[in-house]
C-alpha cells in the first residue's frame, strides 16, 4: 500500500507512520516542518513538507498515493491560526488535491461528538463542515471519530501533583478515551476494508470527567481533590472572553460541550487509562 499520512508530526500521525511502516506500507509523511519526524527514519518513508493552508504548496503532492489519512487539525491554537483555516480549509485543500491525483480512499479523524456539537464549538463546527464536504466530494471516504487521547489526559496527571483539578458543572458526562497505538491500529485495519463509513472508536471503558481526574490523583499517590466550576459562571466567562481571545474562547467552548454531553464511542481499545497513567512514559 502507498499511504499518505497528513499531519504526521502529531502524536496520532507519528504512530500511524510507525505502524504503517511495520505493516510493509510505503508511507508519505506530510508535515509542516521536517523536524517533527526527526526520530523516524526508514527506506520506505518519504517526508513531505507543506503548509495545507497554502494550496499552491500541495500541487502534485498526492500523486502516486493510493490512500490518504488526514490527522490535520489544531488542538492548541497558536498565533492567528483558526479551526476554520486548518481543520476545515486545510483539509479541504488536501482533499481537492487528492481528487485531482486519483487517490482511491480518504480517511479523516474527528473528535467524538462532532455531529452533536457542530454548533457548540469552533473545532467541532470545522470538522463537521469538512466531513460534509468529504461525503459530497465523490471520493470514497472513511470518517473516524474517537474518544480523547491518553497523552492529552496525562497532562492532568502533572497538574494533579500541584493542586486540585476542576470539573465544569457536575463532571458526570461520560466519554471513552483511547490509547494512541490502539487507535492507530484500528484506523489502519479499517482503511483496508471500509468505504463510505463512519467508524467510532473508543478505549476499553467509559469514564466521567471526575473519574478521569481521580485516576490522575491515584497515579500520583495523592488524595482526590476536585473542585466544581458552576456552569452559569463558565458560560458568563466565555461570553466576556470572546472579544479578547479567540484562542481561549474556542478552547473553552469545546471543554464546555464535552463537560455537558455524553460522547461515548464503541469500546475497541485494550489499554486502560489507569494502566497508561501508571506507566513510566507518563512519569
Amino acid at each position: 500500500m502507498n499511504l499518505l499520512i497528513a499531519g504526521a508530526g502529531g502524536v496520532l500521525g507519528r504512530e500511524l507512520v510507525r505502524q504503517a511502516l511495520a505493516r510493509g506500507d510505503h508511507v508519505g509523511a506530510l508535515v509542516l516542518r521536517r523536524g517533527e519526524l526527526r526520530v523516524i527514519e526508514h527506506p520506505r518513508l518519504r517526508i513531505i513538507e507543506a503548509d495545507v493552508t497554502r494550496p499552491a504548496q500541495l500541487e502534485g503532492l498526492c500523486r502516486g498515493w493510493q490512500q490518504v489519512i488526514s490527522c490535520i487539525g489544531i488542538t492548541r491554537i497558536k498565533g492567528r491560526l483558526t479551526h476554520e483555516a486548518v481543520d476545515y480549509a486545510g483539509n479541504l485543500h488536501l482533499l481537492e488535491e487528492a481528487l485531482r491525483s486519483g487517490v482511491g480512499l480518504f480517511g479523516i479523524i474527528s473528535p467524538a461528538g462532532t455531529e452533536e456539537g457542530r454548533d457548540q464549538a469552533p473545532l467541532l463546527e470545522a470538522k463537521h463542515r469538512f466531513e460534509q464536504a468529504l461525503r459530497k466530494s465523490g471520493m470514497p471516504w472513511v470518517i473516524f471519530r474517537s474518544g480523547g487521547f491518553f497523552p492529552d489526559l496525562a497532562e492532568m496527571k502533572a497538574l494533579a501533583a500541584k493542586g486540585p483539578l476542576y470539573a465544569i458543572g457536575r463532571g458526570d458526562s461520560r466519554s471513552t478515551p483511547i490509547h494512541i497505538p490502539d487507535l492507530a491500529a484500528i484506523m489502519l485495519d479499517e482503511m483496508g476494508r471500509r468505504k463510505n463509513a463512519v467508524v467510532e472508536v473508543g478505549g476499553p471503558e467509559d469514564l466521567t470527567w471526575r473519574e478521569t481526574c481521580a485516576l490522575c490523583f491515584e497515579a500520583q499517590g495523592l488524595p482526590v481533590r476536585i473542585q466544581s466550576a458552576p456552569l452559569g459562571l463558565c458560560r458568563l466567562v466565555l461570553f466576556l472572553l470572546r472579544p479578547f481571545s479567540y484562542r481561549y474562547w474556542a478552547m473553552g467552548r469545546l471543554l464546555l460541550f464535552m463537560s455537558t454531553h455524553d460522547v461515548c464511542t464503541p469500546r475497541r481499545g485494550t489499554v486502560r487509562l489507569r494502566d497508561y497513567l501508571a506507566s513510566p512514559q507518563t512519569a
